[in-house]
């Protein structure tokens, strides 16, 4: 069994006060002891999408690079390129977006490095031996880094239900070629309307699989379904379908998410903010009423546990589940089972309250 420790908060806490409760979390669940002196350390979150105001508050990642920097590890925070048309979908603007929203080397006190490089397809293909895949692709930095504090937003999800440290570690640290393999698993396909013919996708294309005459075209005979068109097209003419959702995307998520746990042993922590949580999560640009009251912070080595935790907070405070506040036709367990299956963490645990 798993510890899963809580501490009450709400999201309209000064910066000072979010940040002593956090130090005191940090301290009661003992995340110090995942970090060791001159470890590049990844604090892996979701710096928002432009439009959206409820991501998790830059005063939370600073406070956490302040208990990682104190022993002696050397903290960045990290993402990864999106796949859809979004200031997110390369590391120029992603880096743009994370000054706007407060995350700058000067207000947090850590750098921001992509994961995943500048297009999205810098990665590491890892066996896995799941349900769906042999190996996925991670994005490099969160393999090279010697250990890993996920910090999580708790929402729901149109595809998996429940988006919180599973989801973060599974589809937010996959490379490109990760990402699209979950949400898709087919051939893209060209836009010719949008294309312009310059013959970029054709030239990394590396099984050749692109032709271009007045625009190009995709051979889905020869295509191996890596992505690197959608990633190094700016003209957004590659297209690709949303087609996978619910149970097979959940495991297909949690297959990736197996991929980072089995790499981070003993190095692994998890933060979960469960304040403003909404129906859906912080790709959408847009502002959201939260579902429910605030609940609080909660850590954990566990990432099952800490995720089945926020799980039934949830539910408890709002008397009914994530789900059936957002999508009902989802069942956000699916993932926490499998993930349980692959052993990844436990669905069972102690619930700690840390007195703030």
């Amino acid at each position: 069994m798993s510890t899963v420790h809580l501490i009450p908060a709400t999201a309209d806490l000064p910066d000072r006060a979010l940040g002593a409760k956090v130090a005191a979390l940090f301290r009661a669940a003992d995340l110090g002891r995942v970090f060791r002196k001159q470890d590049l350390a990844a604090i892996k979150l979701h710096v928002g999408e432009p439009g959206t105001k409820t991501f998790v508050r830059p005063a939370i990642a600073a406070a956490l690079v302040r208990q990682v920097s104190a022993v002696g590890a050397k903290p960045f925070l990290t993402d990864t390129a999106v796949l859809y048309r979004s200031p997110r979908d390369n590391a120029v603007d992603h880096a743009r977006v994370v000054h706007e929203h407060g995350f700058d080397l000067e207000r947090v006190g850590a750098p921001f490095v992509p994961a995943d490089g500048l297009i999205g397809a810098d990665e590491i293909e890892v066996a896995v031996g799941g349900r769906h895949f042999d190996r996925v692709a991670i994005a490099a930095a969160i393999m090279q880094a010697r250990s890993l504090l996920v910090l999580s937003h708790a929402t729901g999800h149109l595809g998996t239900g429940l988006a919180a440290t599973l989801k973060n570690l599974g589809m937010g640290c996959a490379a490109r070629k990760g990402k699209l393999r979950q949400h898709h698993g087919q051939t893209p396909h060209i836009d010719a309307a949008g294309c312009t013919a310059c013959g970029t996708c054709a030239e990394w294309c590396p099984s050749d699989s692109i032709t271009v005459e007045q625009h190009a075209r995709i051979d889905p005979a020869t295509c191996l379904g890596c992505g690197e068109c959608i990633a190094v097209c700016r003209d957004g003419a590659v297209e690709f379908g949303w087609g996978i959702m619910g149970r097979e995307l959940q495991e297909r998520v949690v297959e990736h998410a197996a991929a980072v746990v089995r790499s981070k042993r003993g190095r692994l922590a998890c933060v979960t903010v469960a304040t403003s949580i909404t129906k859906d999560c912080d790709c959408m640009g847009k502002a959201q009423k939260p579902l429910l009251p605030d609940i609080g912070l909660l850590a954990s080595d566990d990432p099952v546990a800490i995720d089945q935790a926020a799980w039934d907070l949830i539910r408890q405070r709002a008397g009914r589940t994530l789900e059936s506040m957002s999508y009902r036709s989802r069942d956000g367990q699916v993932q926490l089972q499998y993930a349980e299956e692959l052993g990844l963490g436990s669905r069972r645990y102690d619930l700690v309250t840390v007195d703030g």
